[in-house]
């Protein structure tokens, strides 16, 4: 029996290419949640409640209005630079901080359930690796901060 390079190459190597599709898959699905979460309880759109109910929501677990307004600014700016990768790691870094302090706020209705603390902790997770890793080729920091291609330069990524 011969074996097939092909097939043992997709399982054995890592495409760079893949890693990158990879990586906007997750940027995408951050940015969009997050863009959403904010633009909701900025606006109100996407079935929130809009920025007086989340002023009245946080107040009530303690939480002051310039950090409400930082918060929500945070996902929905934040969102929208990490789905088109621009400026991808301050804004992950930013979300990071907020996602960490919603996890911690949650944590005490437990992990799990409706009010639990798994959805701020899987999007910290999926935050982290976006830092650790960078926007990748298909984002518009690739696009606008590449390096040009001097011999003594690795490439953006």
């Amino acid at each position: 029996m011969t074996q097939n390079p092909i097939f043992l190459k997709i399982f054995k190597d890592t495409n760079p290419t893949l890693v990158s599709i990879g990586l906007l898959l997750l940027r995408c699905t951050l940015g969009i949640l997050l863009f959403i979460a904010g633009s909701g309880k900025l606006f109100g759109w996407f079935s929130g409640y809009g920025m007086k109910a989340t002023i009245e929501g946080f107040g009530k677990i303690g939480i002051s209005m310039p950090l409400i307004y930082l918060s929500t600014y945070t996902e929905l700016i934040g969102g929208l630079l990490i789905t088109i990768g621009l400026l991808t790691r301050p804004a992950a870094f930013a979300v990071m901080i907020n996602m960490l302090v919603a996890t911690l706020v949650t944590l005490p209705n437990g992990f799990m359930g409706p009010t639990g603390a798994q959805t701020p902790f899987i999007f910290l997770i999926i935050d982290i690796v976006i830092l650790l890793c960078g926007p990748m080729t298909f984002s518009m920091d690739a696009l606008f901060f590449k390096k040009r291609d001097l011999p003594y330069q690795e490439s953006y990524n």
